[in-house]
């Protein structure tokens, strides 16, 4: 995985109009939360280690929200942004580790390509969060 600054994704973005996202929000934030914010970050650091575990060299790992993630692909087919959803999903249930305990951890994930005519940062950023808004329905 990559990283650059947000100009830098956003251009990226831009050139990778046709290509796929794969967006992860954790299920439960709220509960681990509950528990333990240290724990709550942990649950953060290990969907991003999930993620950056599944991508490919050239596919980029960013942050959409407060739980909610997104990678952007190097390709237009469909099948490949499938396929790291799936490799993603394989860890749902898996556990980390906080002090002594063990938390399950699971994501809702999507795979979605921008469909807008104009590529702007607001509607793309609208158009994820609602892609996940539609795995939880």
């Amino acid at each position: 995985m990559q990283k650059r600054d947000i100009s830098q994704l956003y251009e990226l973005i831009q050139k990778r109009k046709n290509c796929y996202f794969v967006c992860c929000d954790i299920e439960s934030l709220m509960v681990i939360n509950q528990m333990s914010r240290k724990a709550g970050d942990l649950a953060i650091l290990e969907t991003i280690r999930r993620m950056d575990e599944a991508a490919g060299e050239e596919d980029i790992v960013f942050r959409i929200g407060g739980d909610e993630f997104c990678l952007l692909t190097n390709s237009p087919q469909e099948e490949y942004a499938g396929n790291l959803a799936e490799a993603i999903r394989s860890h749902n249930t898996e556990t980390f580790l906080f002090e002594g305990r063990q938390f399950p951890l699971s994501l809702h994930i999507t795979v979605t390509r921008f469909e807008g005519n104009s590529l702007r940062y607001g509607n793309l950023f609208s158009s994820l969060y609602t892609a996940l808004q539609h795995t939880k329905a």
